[in-house]
């Protein structure tokens, strides 16, 4: 015989998407399925605990020839970092970005420390650094053997401060990094005024970056070298992978020629340097290639979700948006936040969205606030310092729906709401 529980828990099929994540989460040590009923209180679905969809911070638009060109490098063995797709991927991405001479490589961190070498940044040289960054920027600095410098943000735009630069540039300065941070352009033209003075190379720091413009003009197109990351969570993925955009042939060159071991292009296993393996396999290539393909749709629905979120929760007085440079493109890699509030939370805040399906993440810390890299600070407070704590990135990936964002904007202005 069959025994059916007269009293159970269940969701109703007119439930809201709130409705739906608090009751799951209510019982979600104790029960898996959860029926669905109607009005009648007829059975006619069930809701699984780990299909319940949740609104990750982002995923890849992964909507193309992906898989196209995965099973070619698959179907004609090539898998490593010898094949069509590498030298073809880089010759587009060269030409999206001016012709500027493209080196593919593993990772954006990879790009970074590859370039500065390239740039013949070593021990005694100093390189001027944001200190709102990730940590991979300084450490390519350190790997190099130089020493980081940490200059100050604005504190609107959230970039790196020119009169910062100015200030700490010295006879030993050899590279200026600005970070177009979270996909919003820094001031290259000042910044290039102030290279061109005291004659130091620039290296723009472009991973969050893609597609974002600065006075009608390509961001990573205006210093002498320029890096992006294609990792994961980036607007153009591989899964992990890097590209390196140079000026100049010469350094181009020695980046090819390090990025594969230091070995010479007349004789095979022959090293004149030490160098590295930090080649792109045909795969991540590939994947990159089909990626490319759909730039510009990508790019515009990036920038459509921004304004979204800008329109639904631009006139609430408790969020700051970051100030856009002027006469610039964003291209958003991340929607981000300043909250005012003085009993704002992340942790908190994170755990409310979180039960309400909704990921988010903080911003990056301080440089000046971590341990390691403390001897490197030339200010004892940073502007940084004083906003980052209530900072909060919001889902921005492409497929976001304008359901999506209509329900994260509700949960985070009500969460702001029950604050005192």
């Amino acid at each position: 015989s069959l025994l059916i529980k007269k009293k159970f828990i269940s969701i109703n099929n007119s439930a809201s998407r709130e409705e739906i994540f608090r009751i799951t989460q209510k019982y979600k040590h104790s029960i898996r399925v959860f029926p669905v009923i109607n009005k009648n209180k007829e059975l006619i679905d069930f809701i699984f605990d780990n299909k319940i969809h949740k609104i990750p911070i982002y995923k890849p638009y992964l909507q193309g020839n992906e898989k196209k060109y995965l099973l070619d490098c698959v179907t004609n063995n090539w898998i490593s970092s010898v094949g069509s797709f590498v030298l073809k991927f880089e010759n587009k991405f060269s030409k999206i970005h001016s012709n500027r001479k493209a080196v593919s490589v593993t990772s954006g961190t990879t790009a970074l420390h590859l370039a500065l070498v390239s740039l013949g940044v070593g021990k005694g040289d100093e390189v001027i650094v944001p200190n709102l960054t990730f940590a991979a920027v300084i450490n390519a600095v350190l790997y190099t053997g130089a020493k980081p410098v940490i200059v100050d943000i604005d504190r609107y735009k959230w970039t790196i401060d020119c009169l910062e630069i100015e200030k700490n540039i010295t006879k030993k300065t050899k590279v200026i990094i600005p970070v177009h941070i979270f996909g919003n352009p820094c001031p290259m033209e000042k910044i290039m005024k102030i290279a061109k003075k005291n004659k130091i190379y620039v290296l723009e720091d472009c991973a969050e970056a893609i597609g974002s413009k600065y006075k009608n003009k390509n961001i990573g197109t205006f210093g002498d070298c320029s890096i992006f990351s294609f990792f994961g969570n980036k607007t153009i993925t591989t899964g992990e992978g890097g590209m390196i955009l140079f000026k100049s042939t010469k350094h181009q060159l020695i980046a090819k020629k390090l990025r594969d071991h230091g070995m010479s292009k007349k004789k095979k296993y022959y090293h004149d340097n030490i160098g590295f393996n930090y080649r792109m396999t045909n795969m991540q290539a590939a994947i990159g290639m089909a990626q490319l393909e759909k730039y510009n749709e990508i790019i515009k629905k990036k920038i459509y979700i921004a304004n979204l979120y800008k329109k639904k929760l631009g006139n609430n007085q408790n969020i700051i948006f970051q100030k856009d440079e002027i006469k610039c493109i964003n291209s958003f890699w991340a929607v981000a936040l300043q909250i005012k509030k003085n009993k704002f939370s992340f942790s908190a805040c994170e755990e409310k969205l979180i039960n309400m399906g909704i990921e988010t993440r903080n911003f990056f810390y301080p440089l000046s606030e971590q341990k390691i890299y403390k001897r490197y600070t030339v200010k004892k407070k940073y502007n940084t310092e004083n906003f980052v704590k209530k900072g909060l990135l919001l889902p921005t990936f492409p497929s976001l729906s304008n359901s999506n964002i209509d329900y994260i904007s509700k949960n985070l202005v009500k969460f702001l709401n029950n604050l005192n």
